[in-house]
């Protein structure tokens, strides 16, 4: 059989021995011609670039929800778009911005930017991908009339979609579309574009300011505790309720013999100021519009070495402001018995179970308790005696 054959020469990839470097091949081979056509051809389709897409990009997915305001129609728009073109820019018409219609929230996107471009809200990038993003108009009508009407077009590559619609039938009447009877109305494009109508159904009334009189600031309750060691280092911690309504001056008269540690208004350390002797607080409710605060005054005292019998003199700071309810508590050493003697509080028998001043951590020694009602412009008072505790000794 009569063939024939062709001899090309080829750039070899590898060279002919392991010592020469493959930076310059040479070499020639021959191949039959019923071979070498099928290889030109595939090396020709190979050589050519890709086809380009039927279109650049695609919005697959655009959802619209609004809400009514007396002013505006809020759009919260959802856009999924699916760009194919590579290599070039991109632009992608979203949505017409005509007179009225303002962004008021856009996304940041890798590889491509949302905004205004030309009139439109648009999609501009030059890398291919499916891009996912939210956005935010407002729609104001041009006249402020009682019956507002506005108009929402669409962009060259979105299809129509309706507009889901939330408006308070108490508060807004639809006339374009006409209202369904619920608060839930689907708003469907007319020759591309979404039209919506509405007037507000009640007129607002203004509010008349009303002017509180001023609240007399006042002490509900206050709770207070002392704690003594046998070597008589004593504390006292008092906790005042506060009923105030703007910031108000509280004096406070310390009693003899004691030094302050420490002012706290709402767990904030407060420092006070002097005046003539007193103590000066500005305090305040925590919050604008709030009418409670809670001051805490921690005070300390030598009451002396405890002897075999004895009597104890205490006292409560005095403030400027009427204390409706005070309650004390007393943790004095355990070795003694004690009696009330004196003073402005009685002692009361308190039930353990629903103290309210009993402390988290329980404090040892023996508890007493002791209450005085209505304080005005006066420092409570209690003198207490002491004796050794012999009830449980063996020789009596």
């Amino acid at each position: 059989m009569w063939t024939s054959s062709l001899v090309l020469g080829l750039l070899l990839t590898a060279s002919a021995g392991t010592a020469t470097p493959p930076e310059a091949p040479s070499g020639s081979a021959t191949v039959p011609l019923q071979e070498l056509l099928p290889l030109y051809a595939n090396a020709r389709r190979t050589e050519q670039p890709p086809p380009a897409p039927p279109t650049d990009a695609l919005v697959v997915k655009s959802q619209l929800k609004g809400r009514l305001t007396a002013e505006a129609l809020l759009v919260e728009a959802h856009f999924e778009v699916e760009v194919l073109a590579s290599g070039r820019w991109t632009q992608v018409r979203l949505l017409q911005l005509d007179a009225g219609t303002y962004l008021t929230e856009l996304p940041s996107l890798e590889n491509a930017t949302v905004g205004a471009l030309e009139g439109q809200l648009s999609l501009v990038t030059r890398e291919p991908g499916r891009y996912a993003f939210d956005v935010s108009l407002a729609l104001r009508p041009a006249v402020s009339d009682p019956e507002r009407q506005v108009q929402l077009r669409f962009g060259s590559h979105v299809t129509p979609v309706p507009l889901r619609l939330v408006a308070d039938a108490a508060s807004f009447t639809l006339t374009e579309p006409p209202a369904s009877g619920g608060e839930d109305t689907e708003v469907y494009p007319k020759q591309g574009a979404l039209r919506v109508g509405w007037r507000t159904a009640v007129a607002p009334r203004v509010a008349r300011q009303v002017v509180r009189p001023p609240m007399e600031p006042s002490i509900p309750e206050a709770q207070a505790s002392w704690v003594s060691t046998l070597e008589g280092k004593a504390s006292l911690r008092v906790r005042y309720a506060l009923r105030l309504d703007r910031e108000q001056e509280l004096e406070l008269e310390l009693p003899e013999g004691h030094r302050l540690e420490r002012v706290l208004l709402d767990s904030v350390p407060l420092v006070p100021t002097e005046k003539e002797g007193r103590l000066v607080l500005k305090v305040a409710p925590a919050r604008f519009g709030e009418t409670e605060a809670s001051l805490e005054v921690v005070l300390a005292r030598e009451l002396g070495v405890f002897h075999l019998s004895g009597r104890l003199k205490l006292a409560l700071p005095r403030v400027s402001w009427p204390v409706a309810t005070l309650q004390a508590r007393a943790h004095f050493p355990a070795v003694f018995n004690y009696r009330r003697e004196g003073g402005s509080m009685e002692q009361f028998e308190s039930d353990e179970t629903a103290d309210a001043l009993r402390p988290q951590t329980p404090l040892p020694g023996k508890v007493l308790h002791f209450r005085q009602y209505l304080v005005a412009a006066s420092a409570p008072t209690l003198e207490l005696g002491y004796s050794v505790d012999i009830s449980k000794s063996y020789f009596r």
